[in-house]
Formats: C-alpha cells, structure tokens, sequence
C-alpha cells in the first residue's frame, strides 16, 4: 500500500507557479529522494507532504485517506509525520529536553528516559543528555533534529537538505545514520537533496525535478542508464551526450548523423534526438579490428585522466567521447596523448532520447 499519494498536484504563490501537475505514489518502508537544482521546487513540495501548505489544486492521500478533508484528519495525520528543516534550531535547553519536547507536548512520557537514551545511542550522542543544546555543532544539531522527530516514532520522515551545511566527515555520518533509520526502523523517508550522489546513496527512487515539474523517477540506476531528455542526461552527469538526425538505413537499424560521426542504433524515435553511449560500454584499440559491434569509429586521445580506480580517455572523434579502461589495458596499448585509436560499441548501446 502506498503511504503518500500526490494527485495532479499544483502550487502557486501569487502569480508565481511554483509546482506543476506532480503525480507521485509513495510505498511504505521505501526511501526516496527528491533531487533538483536550488528552485526546482523541492522544499514546496515537501512542506505540502508535511501538511504545512495546502496545494493550490490536487489531492494529497495518507494511506487513502485525503489528507486535507477536515483539519482534525490534517491533524491526526500530521502526529505521523517527522520533519527535519534544513537549518534546524535547538531549543534553549537540555539535549535530553530537546528529544523529550515532542513526547512531552503529546503527553505521552511513558519509558521517556529508556526512549531518549535508546535514541542518543543511535544518533552517536549517548552522555550527552545534560549539554546545552545550542552549544551543540553542526554535525551534532542535524543529528539532534533527527532525534527529536525520531522520538514520535513517525510513520514518515521528511529531511529537507539534511547534510546540505555539514562538513564531509558530519555528512557522511548524519547519511549513514538515515540509511539505519530507513532499514532498522521500516520508516518511510523522503529527502530532498540538489546532492546527486546523496540520492543515490539515501534513496530506491530518485525522483528529478526542474521548474516544478517532475522529468523523470525510477531506481537511481535506471536515471543513470536511461535518461528521459538532455536536462536529466546533464543533470546527472552522464558522459557522451550528443545531438543528431535520425535517418534510415538498409541495415535494420537506423542511422544518427551528427556534424561529425554517423551512429546506428536501434530506435523508433524520428528527426532531431539526443544520445548516449555509457563510457564503459565502449572498447578501445590501436589497430582497426574485426568485431560485432557495429559503431567503430576513429578518435584521436586528447587527454588521459587518472580518476583512481579507472583511466578516463577523452577521445576526438569530431564528437567529443569519453572511455573508462583500466590502468592496465592503458599499458598494455601503450596509448598515450595524441595516439590514433578506434572506437567499438554495439548499436544496442546506444540509447536515443
């Protein structure tokens, strides 16, 4: 069942459209990142799941229930809910006082001190009950916020940004302790980021969104292998994005003509297209070679980058192409900048948007 549903979701402030036709279905227990450049409309929407806003149009569904049909319902589904802004402010008292304040104003104090030192232990805290929570870092603040909306046990999660103000060390730890959140607790997350990378490591879905609207959802790998248009494909940072003509072609397979390099694919797609070739689908050599694939094409290496792991090859070929080899095929051809190389990827490697 789906915990949150957004139906044809609309938001304006004033003349200003700040959200458009958003349509999302949220399962129970998953992570989810709403991933976008400053402006995309991230933070709206999330105050809208929080209830905080109301849509200028559209439905909002908790469990199948509309969230908005009378404010006792807004209220009862609000109680299930956590939030955690972007710059979250501690109260002027204890650590222990601020984790207690959302148990205390529900009345429910029940295995308070038992609840608060279970939850100090998980967010990496524990002793620090009596610290004045203004003297707290960043790192701790953020994991402190975390805490006092942990300690409900909400149903739902929202973290607007969580690791936007953090130091990489205080990130990295705030992110792992969402990611245990997310498994140990079955609690249902949504996070907005501008962070790809975070995305992928916090969420099962990722879902791009630019100027109020959604272009595209999915697991992170589907994004990354298939992106729906040219915003996506950059936004994410794919490599070998180019523009072309399709054409037909004998072969049964169509053809893409760029300025510079013909590519033939498999695709129903007519006229004027963007494509990628994933960097790692693609096989280098000095010598021209018999092969299966049907793109072979001839560069020339412009640059040879060490990224650690792989060898990064920016390759000429008219259209500007990167290769992932290993260190040790980078030997083995003896490929060095300026050296004459080919090519090899299969037309079902090509994928046209």
């Amino acid at each position: 069942m789906h915990i949150v549903e957004l139906e044809e979701i609309y938001k304006n402030y004033g003349d200003l459209q700040v959200l458009k036709d958003i349509n999302i279905q949220i399962k129970k227990g998953t992570s989810t990142a709403l991933v976008g450049p400053t402006g995309s409309g991230k933070t709206a929407l999330l105050r809208l799941i929080d209830l905080l806003e109301k849509p200028s149009s559209g439905t909002i569904y908790f469990e199948g229930t509309d969230a908005n049909e009378s404010s006792n319902t807004r209220l009862a589904i609000r109680r299930q809910i956590g939030m955690v802004f972007q710059k979250p402010l501690a109260f002027k008292a204890s650590v222990y006082d601020n984790i207690a304040y959302g148990l205390k104003i529900r009345g429910r104090k029940e295995n308070m001190d038992e609840r608060i030192k279970e939850l100090l232990e998980l967010i990496g805290l524990s002793g620090y009950e009596n610290r004045n929570a203004l003297k707290l870092s960043g790192g701790e603040t953020q994991r402190l916020a975390l805490a006092r909306a942990m300690i409900t046990d909400p149903r739902l999660l929202l973290l607007d940004e969580p690791a936007a103000n953090l130091d990489p060390i205080s990130k990295k730890k705030l992110e792992e302790l969402i990611i245990k959140i997310n498994h140990e607790s079955e609690t249902t997350i949504i996070t907005t980021t501008h962070d790809l990378s975070q995305g992928q490591k916090l969420a099962d879905k990722m879902i791009i969104l630019y100027n109020g609207q959604i272009l595209q959802s999915g697991t992170p790998e589907k994004i990354f292998r298939k992106p729906k248009n040219r915003f996506v494909a950059d936004f994410v940072g794919i490599e070998n994005v180019m523009s072309g003509k399709i054409e037909d072609s004998s072969t049964g397979l169509v053809k893409i003509k760029t300025d510079s390099i013909t590519v033939f694919t498999l695709t129903e797609k007519k006229g004027k297209v963007n494509f990628t070739v994933r960097p790692d689908e693609i096989t280098v050599s000095k010598e021209k070679v018999q092969t299966s694939a049907r793109n072979t094409i001839q560069g020339k290496v412009n640059d040879i980058i060490d990224t650690g792991s792989l060898i990064k090859l920016l390759v000429d070929t008219g259209e500007l192409f990167t290769v992932f080899i290993t260190r040790e095929s980078l030997n083995e051809l003896d490929i060095s900048v300026g050296t004459n190389v080919w090519l090899y990827f299969k037309a079902s490697s090509v994928h046209v948007f």
